[in-house]
């Protein structure tokens, strides 16, 4: 049994929304800076988690995968659209007035095969259109989270309002997948059972679409969100065009606001009557477009503003500074897109700490990138190419979380040294040295002498391995040290601008980077 949150009036803002149940039940309107703040995601990086293993840490730095928001005007705007369209669409569907149950029963008159045919354009539909990768879905979900809650009952009115309803769009393209999975959206949110009801084995997209609408009028739905459009095939569903322009008549009819969100694609979907909705949209439509790289009237750059804010979350003890060529070389891989940018930055932290290494070079992003993400170098170089037939080509093209997750790993040869001591060794570890401190060796070199004795001769009894320091001893007497211990590789610590960063294996590519960043002054002028 599903517990609905018990609707809890606010005063309204604007005299429109007085005496509107649906729209005085919602979270009360907010302003830019709030919006921000709680569509602002950062995950924690806890200093505790720097000094653990590589293969450990890298589990930690997953949560730049999930967790990692950046709100930008784009969020912004996209937040005051759904709000828009989430009230006005509720302004004619008053539960509070006499007419809603006679609406309810005109629903059931109107004819949605007909009506979808003579779809017009509607003022509530809109869209979100942009290449994959670029946050899209991430930012809708973000913007609908914020209503917390998604279902919200109304005990004076014997009513239950889905503020919010998003579907995904079938990878097979059907038509009648996408209309079961709106049934079962609803049934898994509030606890209905409609799939079991207008799910039938012979049953159509067709004939499922009244239902449909009497199920978005009953539960006063308040914006219906499909995702990945452009999975809807035409010729798989046979139907395509009259599912989207359902939708369209959705809004006509019931006052239900629909957003689709799709790659550009999608609008190869869209009928001459879609496109009509989506330029008649009293809010627009967006374009979720890359981040831009250079700035404008003397201000940082999104992307600036973005890149700077990922380099933070850094698992090393000492993090790599962010310095312009790197900046560069992370916009000419990305370009600009979020999503590639933030695995790329995840798979070159991995690499680094599985490896043994506590920084971020030049040369490894770019072995990351030609080694990992070789499966998105046709969409790169086609955004490089700015040619939009070539673009067009790679739209849909995406890099699941799931698969960033098993990659980012060293060779076989890094990961087949252990980081950590198994319990055996551990307590042989132990009762080594505390052994050789008995036996007159200092309390700071005895457990360096026992880690080296067992890493040479694992499988030796204590005595042994006692016999085999001692040899060590007689070997080094000519060294300062009494045992030839293993000294602990020194980590270096970067700064800011710090040359060393800007090194590079490739020829010439040295010299040219500290040429650009006037490390390196050009005397041809003076001679």
């Amino acid at each position: 049994m599903i517990k609905l949150h018990q609707a809890e009036y606010a005063s309204p803002e604007i005299e429109d929304y007085r005496d509107q149940p649906l729209i005085n039940a919602l979270p009360l309107l907010n302003s830019p800076q709030t919006t921000a703040k709680v569509l602002n995601r950062y995950p924690q990086v806890r200093d505790s988690e720097k000094s653990l293993p590589g293969y450990i840490r890298r589990h930690a730095m997953m949560r730049i995968l999930d967790e990692f928001l950046y709100p930008t005007k784009a969020h912004m705007q996209l937040e005051q659209m759904i709000s828009g369209m989430i009230r006005r669409g509720y302004l004619g569907r008053s539960i509070a007035r006499a007419e809603y149950q006679r609406n309810l029963l005109d629903i059931d008159n109107v004819d949605f095969n007909v009506a979808s045919r003579n779809a017009g354009s509607a003022a509530l539909t809109s869209s979100i259109i942009g290449c994959s990768g670029t946050g899209k879905t991430t930012a809708v979900q973000a913007v609908l989270d914020s209503y917390k809650n998604q279902a919200i009952y109304h005990p004076d009115y014997q009513h239950t309002q889905l503020v919010w309803l998003k579907i995904d769009c079938p990878h097979d393209g059907s038509a009648k997948s996408l209309c079961i999975n709106f049934f079962r959206t609803v049934d898994d949110v509030i606890g209905t059972d409609y799939e079991e009801s207008y799910v039938k084995v012979k049953s159509s997209a067709e004939s499922m679409l009244g239902d449909i609408a009497r199920v978005s009028a009953i539960h006063s739905i308040g914006i219906l969100v499909i995702d990945e459009i452009q999975h809807l095939n035409a010729a798989r569903s046979g139907g395509a065009s009259k599912l989207l322009n359902f939708f369209v008549t959705l809004t006509n009819v019931i006052k239900v606001p629909v957003l689709f969100i799709g790659t550009p694609k999608a609008l190869d979907l869209f009928s001459p009557t879609m496109r009509s909705a989506r330029r008649a949209s009293q809010f627009g439509s967006l374009n979720w477009n890359r981040f831009e790289h250079l700035a404008k009237n003397g201000k940082e750059s999104e992307w600036d503003r973005f890149i700077k804010r990922l380099w933070k979350l850094q698992w090393f003890h000492n993090p790599t500074p962010l310095t312009n060529p790197m900046k560069s070389l992370f916009w000419e891989l990305t370009q600009g897109v979020a999503h590639v940018a933030v695995s790329l930055f995840y798979l070159c932290q991995a690499r680094a700490v599985v490896a043994g290494k506590e920084s971020i070079t030049l040369t490894l992003v770019k072995d990351v990138f030609n080694e990992e993400l070789s499966i998105i170098h046709p969409m790169i170089k086609a955004l490089q190419s700015g040619r939009k037939e070539e673009i067009v080509k790679y739209a849909d093209l995406d890099l699941p979380a799931d698969a960033i997750r098993i990659i980012g790993q060293a060779d076989d040869s890094v990961l087949s040294k252990p980081e950590v001591i198994d319990e055996v060794i551990q307590d042989k570890l132990s009762e080594l040295t505390d052994m050789l401190i008995r036996m007159g060796l200092g309390a700071d070199v005895a457990p360096l002498a026992a880690r080296q004795a067992l890493e040479e001769k694992p499988e030796e009894d204590l005595f042994g391995l006692v016999a085999h320091i001692k040899s060590l001893e007689d070997k080094s007497e000519s060294s300062p040290l009494p045992l030839r211990v293993k000294v602990k590789k020194l980590e270096p610590i970067y700064v800011d601008n710090d040359l060393r960063l800007l090194r590079s294996d490739e020829p010439m590519s040295t010299y040219n980077t500290l040429k650009n960043e006037g490390v390196i002054l050009d005397i041809t002028p003076y001679l």
